[in-house]
């Protein structure tokens, strides 16, 4: 490990001293090869996010905001929207809908397809001609346009190709991306370059030592950043989560709301989380609700699931499962192997489980906890009052958000028991604007960083 460090080390300080206003960053993981089909996971979608566009992207604020669609109109059944005429793939070549609707065949198509892609679009079909593309589908425009920032387009017959604002290139231990001058988002960083750093020491290190321009520190209370460096504290969309089986009490998660109130003291937690308040995502628009009272009372013994080996989520539920105790309820903990966990908790055969979910940035993304096959539903809730407030939900903001969520509080499935905060240490000299997405997935993304003089 020292000798890796060594190495790592004496490459990034080669590079910064060459070229010191690169971004020198690091992958907690290996993203595979750019693929703009099945690529899948955070460090894939932080490469395509910089190497590809989609047809709209989402602002810092949330908000859909022109990408490669100049722009946009709801009509019946979907979008109509309008490439921009100066967007290109790295071989001067234009990006018409042939390249959205290939993009969006494929992913459909092809069973390796990113399942957050699919999901993402749903039934959505795309079809049209030059720079004008029409995109049809079962949902609502409003939500279908929200969904889009996912689904960076590929050149035709290229799942590899895409036309963002810098160009990849992959030697050996190093991912480098650099600007593309002529691109609409003209960005304003040469480029960044990312080594791969999984263990949490060693990426203590190279940020202490000054080898990383931006990263995540451990989880750990107490760390603060080092001289030159500022500590990033932004809400994300991510939360731990306590889903109960079908045959569950109707109490436990109402004991569970009151304990989320005081389990958990600050110097516990640190700055990655913050106590949930509510049944659904505050950050999404949606009120604090706690479960309808009741009469029943809390059984006396309950056994919470977890993944195991993720320490930091054991630490948390052992701070809850003390919690239970001071009111005579003993919570057991049971640590089970990621792939049991799972296939489990999918079959709706643990009483309680607990997992950590990330929601899409729109309040379509509850659904999952209610509709029939949503892929939050792992106990078959359901409620005769659903289905005509489903078919309400035509904007973020319509009534039946509300009711739904009501409806949900007399009988929930789920509770939230701590939101995840993104925490990251960046050069102070380095101007990027955080969001609940993080630093890279958002338009202009890393194409709007500055270097401060």
């Amino acid at each position: 490990m020292k000798r890796a460090l060594l190495l790592l080390g004496l490459a990034l300080a080669s590079l910064s001293a060459q070229s010191p206003r690169w971004v020198q960053e690091a992958f907690l993981s290996d993203p595979g090869p750019l693929d703009f089909v099945k690529g899948e996971g955070q460090e894939q979608f932080i490469a395509q996010s910089l190497c590809g566009d989609a047809l709209v992207g989402l602002s810092p604020a949330g908000l859909p905001v022109p990408r490669l669609a100049a722009s946009w109109k709801a009509v019946k059944g979907g979008l109509d929207l309008t490439l921009r005429g100066d967007a290109r793939f790295g071989d001067g070549s234009p990006v018409t809908a042939a390249d959205v609707i290939w993009t969006f065949h494929a992913i459909e198509s092809d069973p390796q397809a990113s399942p957050t892609k699919r999901a993402a679009l749903g039934d959505c079909a795309a079809s049209g001609a030059g720079l004008a593309v029409a995109l049809r589908g079962s949902r609502p425009a409003a939500r279908l346009l929200m969904e889009l920032w996912r689904v960076p387009i590929a050149q035709a017959g290229h799942p590899g190709v895409g036309s963002g604002p810098f160009a990849f290139a992959h030697a050996g231990s190093a991912w480098t991306f650099t600007a593309r001058p002529g691109h609409f988002l003209h960005p304003a960083i040469p480029g960044l370059r990312f080594r791969l750093l999984p263990d949490e020491s060693g990426r203590l290190t190279a940020l202490h030592k000054g080898w990383l321009t931006l990263g995540v520190p451990p989880p750990t209370p107490g760390l603060t950043p080092p001289d030159g460096m500022v500590e990033i504290i932004q809400p994300t969309l991510a939360q731990v989560l306590v889903f109960a089986g079908s045959g569950t009490h109707p109490a436990v998660l109402r004991a569970f709301a009151a304990w989320r109130k005081d389990a958990f003291p600050p110097a516990l937690l640190g700055p990655a989380y913050a106590p949930s308040r509510g049944l659904w995502p505050a950050a999404l628009g949606f009120p604090a609700m706690d479960p309808a009272p009741g009469a029943e009372p809390c059984p006396k013994v309950m056994e919470l699931a977890y993944t195991a080996g993720d320490a930091t989520l054991e630490r948390l539920l052992q701070a809850l499962a003390a919690r239970a105790a001071k009111d005579g309820v003993t919570l057991k903990l049971r640590p089970l192997e990621a792939g049991l966990f799972m296939d489990q908790l999918l079959k709706g055969k643990l009483p309680l489980g607990a997992i950590v979910n990330v929601f899409d940035p729109h309040p379509w993304s509850v659904l999952g906890f209610v509709e029939a096959a949503g892929d939050l539903n792992f106990s078959a809730w359901s409620d005769p009052g659903a289905a005509p407030l489903l078919a309400n939900l035509d904007t973020a903001k319509a009534r039946a958000w509300r009711d739904l969520l009501t409806l949900w509080s007399r009988h929930p499935a789920a509770l939230p028991l701590l939101d995840l905060r993104s925490v990251v240490w960046m050069d102070r000299r380095l101007d990027a604007r955080p969001s609940a997405l993080g630093l890279y997935l958002t338009t202009p993304g890393a194409a709007g960083w500055r270097w401060r003089e």
